[in-house]
Formats: structure tokens, sequence, C-alpha cells
């Protein structure tokens, strides 16, 4: 199949089935959006089943040019849900967990052990326990205190711990200082001049140690190619090292995610299709011209699988003009269900709902209901609302879920996954009722006078 006629998600501002109705209503999955607002209540986090679909479908197309064996690794942090996991089982994809939360919530769906890759920079002696006990899970390494607990749990359990090095491959994507993982000065991962000193670890102790290979990971929203292939011929010359020097083959070869998503018309990246095909290009060639047998590649986009699929309806309360006569649009959510505008700046592309051709040439902001001055969703949006009318904030399905807060004592919304005209419930909204139900109040405060 021609590259042009699979399809990438993550080129586009709208979900994979979105369309604009008779009504001039925007639609997913078949489903006006309109009345699934009424029904639902605002604001509303919508999934589209076909967007992941076709991402995961894009990324398999790409792999499918890389001879050895390969895995798609959804990185869990981007939106995890039970809902999300049954979703990965279904596409055969393996999964990324940074917590305990993410790692119970994936075994509680039967996503399959052996698919199962422990992240995190600082992972507690729970997971690791959990982790060593499952024996089929890898855990990435991140720093030598975390290999010494790791090998303490696994000779007290007599069983091997399963393990990757995550490693700085010094590359940085051109994107916000926040979210570069790769740089020397990352809180992540393993400097290349440590290397040595934990390879040596893992030999000395490859009773109850099984070095599996390397994990690097340079960023998020990544919008060039070069990056990439600048960070496999890192991994390859580390390879080739490893094997030389300390007799360890690299049998996988975690080469990260971080491939960016449209979120405004100025964005640009790479398709998921063309991404995984020039990672499996540049692994295959590294490694064969280093004359090292091919690994287990594995790939992990997050944001680029589910970011495209997520759409946020809210609706507008007050309208009013500032001193600067520009317009502002305060809707019924903001920077509980999306801190990414207030924490990294984030643009996104925002329409009105229930009028998706209305347009305007006036700087209009959307703002949040929260009390912050930098809760504002969108500036100059170019849309025309007025009270009552519903947006909609497209790209909202990576990190908002996961981000989100219950900041000014605010539920967090409700989620629904849309596929072939039908919505399910995944995540219920939350009420006052759920929030107050985690309070405690001392004996000496509950006395009334």
């Amino acid at each position: 199949m021609g590259s042009h006629l699979i399809k990438s998600p993550n080129t586009r501002i709208w979900p994979h089935s979105a369309t604009i109705n008779k009504l001039d209503h925007l639609e997913i999955a078949g489903l006006d959006v309109c009345d699934l607002a009424k029904k639902y209540g605002t604001p509303l986090w919508l999934m589209d089943y076909a967007s992941i679909f076709q991402a995961n479908e894009a990324c398999k197309r790409g792999l499918e040019h890389y001879p050895g064996e390969k895995t798609i690794l959804y990185a869990g942090k981007a939106f995890l849900c039970l809902a999300m996991c049954k979703i990965i089982n279904q596409l055969d994809m393996g999964l990324d967990v940074v917590s305990l939360g993410e790692f119970k919530t994936a075994l509680q769906a039967n996503v399959k052990t052996q698919n199962i890759f422990l992240h995190g920079n600082n992972k507690s002696l729970k997971e690791l326990e959990l982790a060593i006990e499952l024996e089929q899970c890898k855990i990435v390494v991140d720093n030598m205190s975390e290999l010494t607990l790791a090998l303490s749990i696994s000779k007290s359990k007599q069983k091997k711990a399963r393990i990757l090095l995550r490693i700085k491959p010094g590359i940085e994507p051109d994107t916000h200082d926040h979210i570069k993982t790769g740089q020397e000065t990352s809180k992540f991962g393993i400097g290349l001049n440590e290397i040595n000193e934990y390879l040596s670890f893992i030999n000395a102790n490859d009773e109850n140690l099984d070095f599996l290979g390397f994990h690097a990971h340079i960023g998020s929203q990544a919008l060039e190619l070069d990056v990439f292939e600048d960070s496999i011929k890192v991994l390859g010359d580390l390879s080739l090292k490893t094997q030389s020097v300390h007799g360890l083959k690299t049998r996988l070869l975690d080469v990260g995610g971080g491939l960016g998503i449209t979120y405004i018309e100025q964005d640009k990246p790479p398709g998921l299709y063309e991404w995984s095909l020039t990672i499996a290009r540049s692994v295959q060639e590294t490694y064969q011209k280093l004359g090292l047998d091919l690994p287990h590649l594995m790939i992990e986009p997050g944001r680029s699988i589910v970011g495209t699929a997520g759409v946020t309806i809210y609706e507008v309360g007050h309208v009013k003009r500032l001193a600067n006569n520009s317009l502002c649009l305060a809707v019924d959510g903001g920077m509980a269900d999306n801190p990414r505008p207030s924490t990294y700046d984030a643009k996104y592309t925002a329409k009105i709902a229930n009028a998706m051709s209305s347009e305007s040439a006036e700087k209009v902001s959307i703002v949040g209901k929260y009390c912050e001055s930098g809760d504002i969703i969108v500036k100059d949006a170019g849309i025309e609302a007025g009270t009552g009318d519903l947006i909609a904030v497209f790209g909202t399905g990576a990190y908002n879920y996961s981000m989100s807060s219950n900041y000014n004592r605010t539920g967090r919304p409700a989620c629904l996954l849309l596929k072939d005209g039908q919505a399910d419930l995944i995540l219920e909204r939350e009420t006052i009722d759920d929030l107050i139900r985690q309070d405690r109040v001392p004996a000496w405060l509950a006395r009334e006078r």
C-alpha cells in the first residue's frame, strides 16, 4: 500500500471520523456532539475509536518494513483507564506504565504481563516488587540505586529481574524545555559515560539480573525525523560497545516515542507511518552496518496515538469585552481539565460545535472558569460565539485526563468512547459527593459549639 493511502491521524486537527452534519453541528463517529453534550453535560471529553485504530494501523504498516521482531508500546501516561487498556489488548499493543496506579489498572484489564514495561525515575519498592514477582514484566532502569534495589528484591524472591537501561542519547528535539528528556541534564536516564558501571554490575549479578537492551526517549511533540535517526545511531554504537566489551547482546531496543501531533494549522508533524518506517529502516541499516543481530524493535507512541482522537466540549457562560477591545468567552471548564496551556503555553484549535461554519476575524479568547489569570484555553480563536454555544477544542486526547485536577473543588469531566454510532461512558463525571467522600474531620474539630 502506498504511503499516501495510509491514514496517520496525528497529521490532522480533527478526529478521523469527524464530520459536519446538515445542522452545521460537529459529528464524530456518526454522533451529533450537541446531542451528547445535552445528554451527558459539559465539560465533556470525547474519544474517537477510529482515530486510535488508524494511528496504531499506521505504526504497524511502517514497522512491517523491519525484518526482525517489532512491538508497538503505548505510553500509558498519555491517557489510561480500563477501557483504554482493553483497546491496547484488542490492538495487540504493549504498554508502558509509570506508577502503581497505571500498573494495577493494566493488570485489572488483563494486559499480558510480558507486554508491560515499568518506567519512571523514582520507582517505589512496591512497583519493583510487583514487576519482579510477575517475572515477565520488563523494568526500564533509570539509576543505580534502583538497579541495586531491583537486585536485592530479585535475590529475596529468588527470581530474575528483566531490565533495559534508559540512556540519555544527548539528542534534543525542537520542543518546549519542560518536555525534553534526552539531553544530558535531564532528570531521566543514565549518562553515556556511566553505562560501563551499570553493565559491569549486571554482569557480576547475572543470576538475578537479565539484561535485555536499551531504551531512549528524547522528549515529546517532536516535529522532525532526524532526531530519531540521530538517537538510533547512538544506540547502535552503544550496542556494539556493550557486546564487544561486556559480552552482552542488545536483544530489545526501545527507541521511545515523542512524535508530535497537529494542534494548530502551523504544526506539520511527520505522519505515524513515515515516522515508524524511518525508525524501522534506520535501526535495520544501523545494526546491519555494525555487524549486529537485529534486536526486537519497540516504539512508544502515546500522544500521537490518542491526541487527535480527543475533543473537549465546553459550554460558553458569560461573555465580556476587555479594555483592549478583545472579546473574552468564559467556558465551564479550563485548566483543571486541561492544564497544558498554562503549563506549556500549548496551542489549540477551537470551533463552535453547534455552528461549525461560523468564523470571525475578531480576536477572541476562550478562557476557563478557574481562579488563575493564566487559565486561557485558546487565544485568538477566530470564532464568534455567545452564551449557551458549545465550544469544541480539538487534540485533547493526550495528557488532559492524565494531568487533570480538582482545582477549585471541581470534579473531573465524563469521558465517552465513540465508535460506529455508539457512545459508551468510559469515565464517569466526578461529583461533589465524590470529592467530599475523601474528606476527614478530626474529632476536636467535629464538636459543635
